[in-house]
């Protein structure tokens, strides 16, 4: 019922509020250690944890049944401290980041220019943001809102200091112009499901994948930055940014953003397969039909 489900959903803002208040009053570190300790005893048991395991079966041919289990384990513990990392955010940047980025995109960044950097959900893709958005303040980051509104307010509350500004993915098409941008650089997280999409190659199997971020690169004149977070250590990251990618010369519009999100998914490959345990992948990547579903 519609009584039911505002309960739980006050249930959930109210919860998530205490565990944010606990995590508020301990050091960066100690909390990260404790909410990733929490949901990795708890995720297991919640029912996210049959598209962690399809998932994963998919990211890791040929592993055991242990081994899927172990490293299921990991994302729940990696996604509980991203929650109690959140509270943190501002301190992590400042004092608890590395950097590494070639020369092509140093120059990039310190001249300025607008860019499309595109990401996923690994380690603490909330870092990232924070980090980019000081570099660029207003820097517009497309997104999807949870589907709990208490939840949704205390997230954009820990979010705020970080300089972006947020926009859903049902608004992006619409807002993202040169009037409403005016220069700012844009973050996108293409790493999930979008059923509308081409399924294009992804560990070996088509996974349907937004082509949206290269169409509006090349609308904009942006160059397209793979960059991702990777965990260090409790509340402690480096921040890896990569060579600009560039569709093949003799393809425009629809053929080279097919071309350039095939690179894309290369690339999350690349590092989804370094480290499976740090990628969010609660929610079904892959079609049923092709086994992981």
């Amino acid at each position: 019922s519609v009584i039911a489900q505002a309960a739980r959903e006050r249930a959930r803002a109210l919860t998530a509020a205490g565990l944010a208040g606990l995590a508020r009053l301990l050091p960066a570190a100690a909390a990260s250690r404790l909410g990733g300790a929490a949901l990795r005893l708890a995720g297991p048991h919640l029912r996210k944890h049959r598209h962690i395991l399809r998932n994963l079966t998919r990211v890791m041919p040929g592993a055991t049944p242990a081994e899927l289990h172990q490293t299921a384990c990991g994302v729940w513990r990696n996604l509980g401290s991203v929650i109690a990392e959140y509270p943190h955010l501002d301190r992590i940047v400042d004092e608890r980041v590395t950097v590494t980025m070639p020369e092509p995109v140093r120059a990039l960044l310190d001249s300025g220019r607008p860019a499309m950097f595109l990401t996923g959900h690994l380690a603490n893709w909330e870092v990232l943001a924070s980090y980019l958005g000081r570099r660029d303040p207003g820097m517009v980051v497309v997104y999807s809102p949870s589907d709990d509104p208490g939840l949704e307010r205390l997230i954009q509350q820990f979010r705020a200091p970080g300089g972006c500004e947020y926009v859903t993915k049902q608004e992006a098409l619409r807002k993202l112009t040169p009037a409403f941008l005016a220069g700012r650089s844009i973050g996108m997280l293409p790493d999930v499901r979008v059923d509308s999409g081409p399924g294009l190659p992804l560990f070996g199997a088509d996974a349907p994948t937004t082509i949206s971020p290269p169409r509006i690169a090349a609308r904009l004149g942006y160059p397209l930055v793979p960059v991702r977070t990777r965990r260090l250590g409790p509340a402690r990251f480096e921040i890896d940014f990569e060579a600009p990618l560039r569709a093949h010369p003799d393809l425009t519009g629809k053929r080279a953003a097919l071309d350039l999100m095939r690179q894309f998914n290369g690339v999350l490959e690349r590092w989804i397969g370094e480290r499976p345990d740090e990628w969010l992948c609660t929610k079904r990547r892959w079609p049923k039909q092709s086994g992981t579903g």
